[in-house]
């Protein structure tokens, strides 16, 4: 899928486009909910990856008529000058080469209950055993008397 711009658009309207809860009810009446568990962006200021964690629930007359479906949602963004903020959104199953994904979110998304890309998991796993490494290297020793 391609880029999708919003003209005029800050980074802010557009997270918080690319974040709201949405309901609709089809033809037969089943009610198709989904919900932003959780959401962070990671970035600058001209570019970044908003992750998200959405639940979808399927009800019909108050009675779960479908499994909910969990999944992380991976959105690039970026600026375009004299335009605004646009998005190519993605999701874990693409296998999308970001992994600052927060650790947290493979939590809330349990691959045995609800699937997943294991392999990019993996690597997200990987990405912050190495950032974790990085930052002990950069932290000085106390000195012990």
């Amino acid at each position: 899928m391609g880029w999708l711009f919003k003209n005029g658009y800050s980074r802010r309207d557009l997270i918080e486009e690319r974040t709201k809860d949405w309901e609709r009810t089809t033809e037969d009446g089943m009610t198709v909910t989904t919900t932003r568990l959780a959401h962070c962006y990671r970035g600058g200021s001209f570019a970044g990856v908003l992750w998200t964690v959405w639940e979808r629930t399927f009800t019909k007359d108050g009675t779960e008529v479908q499994p909910t479906e969990r999944w992380i949602g991976c959105d690039l963004l970026r600026h375009q000058k004299d335009y605004g903020w646009g998005y190519k959104d993605m999701e874990e199953s693409m296998g999308p080469y970001y992994y600052s994904c927060p650790m947290k979110y493979l939590n809330l998304v349990p691959i045995e209950q609800y699937g997943g890309n294991e392999e990019w998991r993996a690597i997200v796993r990987q990405y912050h055993a190495r950032q974790q490494a990085k930052r002990k290297l950069r932290t000085p020793a106390k000195a012990v008397f």
